[in-house]
């Protein structure tokens, strides 16, 4: 990422969360009523009619196949892990590599507790802007928390924060990994599993190593391939990968137990019923929710 760029990446996903939030409560595979406001005003308006979204929708699957459905699962499955999680007891919550993010106001169960967003400087900045204009329910514990992954040590700029490392966390790592390498990844689950109090959990999910290093052929990983952030280095990257297989090897080494692997297939026969059923949802994925193992 370049400095003071903000993250494109996190636009766009902002705009599926957008599109899909349009849909038909019986429809939509998750909600977030604020991401509109986020985007760019020329997103907004050209997805004010159903045949235009129709045609956006079709765009974006020849880009990138599946990456709306995959989106909305992504983001309906964190939705629920937060729920469970706050009702086993968690008490504060570190959204790292924030983006535009807006579950601190989208889910009543984080209203009485503190959320930090860690993110880069100048997304956290956008999204701030863009907020001033928003009217949004009040939240008092909400603490931005900027940092730069590949730079910074995610304890020093937490510990100036007030964050506290003895109770109970849900740590979100959502569409981060992806883009950094190996020891930025590892030392950031190295912070969570000796920084945090008994009982805390992490999701995270991260990019196939087949489609990386171009084993796997399935659309989705032909596009991703054929896309600036795998080819140059002028962009968001993606450089960082992990075989599914070896994703419970992977955690017992970083000191952490699988609680759940999900894949873009079990994603889809979890929440695509219906008329749902027939929507294709990438599977270049894998998504991780796994807790403490020395504290299990």
């Amino acid at each position: 990422m370049k400095d003071g760029k903000a993250s494109y990446s996190a636009e766009i996903i902002a705009a599926m969360r957008a599109l899909e939030s349009r849909k038909p409560e019986h429809l939509r595979i998750c909600y977030d009523p604020y991401a509109r406001h986020l985007i760019r005003s020329r997103f907004r308006k050209v997805a004010q009619t159903k045949l235009i979204t129709k045609l956006i929708y079709w765009f974006v699957e020849r880009k990138g196949p599946g990456l709306p459905a995959g989106i909305a699962a992504r983001t309906r499955y964190i939705d629920d892990i937060v729920k469970q999680e706050v009702a086993n007891g968690t008490k504060q919550v570190v959204i790292m590599g924030a983006g535009l993010d807006m579950r601190a106001f989208r889910l009543k169960e984080l209203k009485d507790i503190p959320v930090f967003e860690v993110d880069f400087p100048a997304t956290q900045q956008l999204k701030q802007r863009k907020l001033e204009s928003i009217e949004l329910p009040e939240r008092n514990q909400l603490h931005y928390v900027p940092i730069d992954f590949m730079k910074d040590e995610l304890s020093e700029v937490l510990a100036k924060s007030g964050y506290d490392h003895s109770i109970k966390t849900l740590f979100i790592w959502e569409g981060v990994t992806m883009y950094l390498n190996a020891e930025s990844v590892d030392s950031t689950l190295a912070f969570v599993a000796s920084n945090t109090g008994t009982g805390t959990t992490v999701y995270f999910d991260y990019l196939m190593q087949s489609v990386l290093d171009g084993r796997c052929n399935y659309p989705e990983a032909v596009a991703v391939r054929n896309t600036a952030s795998f080819n140059s280095d002028g962009v968001e990257k993606y450089s960082y990968g992990i075989e599914d297989s070896s994703v419970e090897q992977f955690l017992s080494q970083r000191k952490f137990k699988l609680l759940e692997h999900m894949t873009g297939e079990s994603l889809k026969e979890r929440y695509f019923h219906g008329e749902n059923a027939k929507r294709y949802v990438f599977r270049i994925c894998g998504f991780v929710h796994a807790q403490i193992q020395s504290q299990v």
